[in-house]
């Protein structure tokens, strides 16, 4: 097991996320958390001096708690040099794998290919710009047989005021508009079973992407829950989440979301419309 001296000695009681009724989901009831296999996917762009740190992080922590596992690192039409840390990475290791977007299509889109090519039973997504403690996605795996979807909140937020602003202000919008009651909305750790998937839709491109695939969980009565996980501030380069263009996307982009769920049977096209070679469980999360 990973040492926790860095965060709490024992398992942190969570905060529970009520959405609909707690229907029984797939459980992996009964298995340690070294029998699990995960993968993880890094969104990336513009993260040449960033990306190196998370990968060789998740490496470490994948192997002490999963006996299979991959890391999807998702290029997003980067210009930088993230391209060739790629390559570098994947030559490391042959458990690294690496899609290219030839242009910059969004973070959402980003982690819409990542999900597609996941192979594993758990699907856990992080950002590739170093703010979180990959350790951390231990505890969050210890839930995973009880919950379908488990989800970090940062404790104290280490970015700057007018982010914080934005991001307050955001939640509060999306727990009126969609009635998610999350305490983090955006928090970028976050852990699936793979048969969310077989439910939720990915229409999103861009920052709406959270709160479009807790929206779908919240009316399907999947069974979420919120961890208290630590936030760290950005060593190299500039977050794009505050950028004016991004922030009019996301807004466009509830709009459209907001139309769509009022308009959504109980079963759609989901992401994984037929439940793809990959071993895990077949059974519905919520009929």
């Amino acid at each position: 097991m990973i040492d926790s001296s860095a965060n709490t000695a024992t398992r942190q009681k969570p905060t529970s996320v009520r959405a609909n009724s707690l229907q029984p989901g797939l459980s992996s009831r009964g298995k340690a958390p070294n029998s699990v296999s995960v993968s993880v996917i890094l969104p990336a762009y513009n993260e040449e001096k960033n990306l190196r740190h998370p990968v060789d992080s998740a490496r470490m922590v994948l192997s002490q708690i999963a006996t299979d596992w991959e890391i999807i690192v998702v290029d997003d039409g980067s210009t930088d040099g993230t391209a060739a840390v790629c390559e570098d990475l994947v030559a490391e290791c042959a458990k690294i794998r690496v899609i290219r977007h030839s242009s910059n299509r969004g973070y959402g889109a980003a982690l819409k290919s990542g999900i597609l090519a996941a192979r594993h039973e758990l699907i856990f997504f992080t950002d590739a710009d170093g703010q979180f403690d990959l350790r951390e996605l231990e505890r969050l795996v210890e839930w995973a047989d009880e919950y379908d979807i488990v989800m970090g909140y940062r404790d104290k937020r280490r970015d700057p005021w007018h982010r914080l602003v934005n991001a307050f202000s955001w939640n509060v919008l999306i727990r009126l508009v969609f009635g998610v009651r999350v305490r983090d909305i955006d928090c970028a750790f976050k852990l699936f079973r793979r048969a969310v998937f077989d439910q939720v839709q990915i229409r999103s491109a861009g920052a709406m992407i959270n709160a479009e695939i807790l929206a779908q969980a919240t009316r399907f009565g999947m069974r979420m829950r919120e961890i208290k996980v630590s936030h760290y501030p950005r060593c190299y380069g500039k977050a794009s989440g505050a950028n004016i263009a991004v922030i009019m996307k996301a807004f466009r982009e509830l709009l459209r979301v907001s139309r769509e769920l009022r308009s959504m049977r109980d079963r759609q096209v989901a992401l994984y419309p037929k439940r793809s070679r990959s071993g895990g469980d077949t059974r519905r999360l919520a009929a």
